[in-house]
């Protein structure tokens, strides 16, 4: 009798163990087969610092170029029509196969000249404003002035430039995909604050930079 209890507990032990067993085994493999829900979603969301968007999903722009489009030196402007406006009492040289027109914006501040490149179909006027290639001078009418040098986006150049007999200083500024070239000057002359501006793009930048300048340097204005 002692022989057989002692059997049936050596029998029910040995299946206890290979219940545990089975158990320990069917754990490993789903350890194994990796589906931790902890680490599913860790792998499913990037890390912020890691994304190149910002608010709202938009691409994050950078804040300064990487391209450079250097200065060229002025060409002379001798045998280049001569706009004289109509208006107020100045004129400059205008290159060859450009053309000049004036207007006042939609806002009544300002009057512009707008010069345009040869092949441009561009009509003087709003429209112009968003004409990736031209230049203008635009004389306040009524309303606050400004200056490049308070906006961050735009770089003094080294030596400025002379406009109508007085030296000022030569702003530049690309965008951060390089893809708009920009000059700019700024003047008071007489009583009127002068804002020039040049716009352009990378393949025609160094011959427009270069006109552009020749042109401010031509510019005359005389007391009425």
């Amino acid at each position: 009798m002692a022989f057989q209890q002692q059997y049936t507990c050596r029998y029910y032990l040995a299946a206890f163990c290979f219940i545990v067993l089975i158990s320990m085994l069917s754990a490993c493999d789903a350890w194994v087969g990796g589906t931790s829900p902890t680490q599913a979603s860790t792998a499913s969301f990037p890390k912020p610092d890691s994304s190149p968007k910002g608010p709202g999903g938009l691409t994050a722009t950078v804040g300064s170029s990487n391209c450079s489009f250097k200065s060229a030196a002025p060409v002379s402007a001798s045998g280049w029509k001569v706009y004289k406006d109509s208006r107020f009492p100045f004129k400059l040289a205008v290159p060859p196969g450009w053309r000049a027109g004036s207007f006042v914006d939609d806002s009544g501040n300002d009057y512009i000249v707008q010069v345009f490149p040869p092949g441009s179909t561009t009509p003087v006027g709003q429209a112009g404003l968003t004409n990736q290639e031209h230049f203008s001078v635009t004389v306040v009418l009524v309303g606050p002035t400004s200056t490049y040098a308070n906006d961050p986006n735009w770089s003094p150049e080294a030596g400025g430039i002379t406009i109508s007999g007085v030296k000022t200083t030569l702003y530049d500024r690309t965008t951060p995909d390089c893809g708009e070239v920009n000059r700019g000057a700024t003047v008071d002359l007489k009583h009127h604050h002068f804002t020039f501006f040049l716009t352009s793009i990378p393949t025609k930048a160094k011959v427009d930079i270069a006109l552009f300048q020749s042109t401010l340097q031509s510019f005359i204005y005389t007391q009425p």
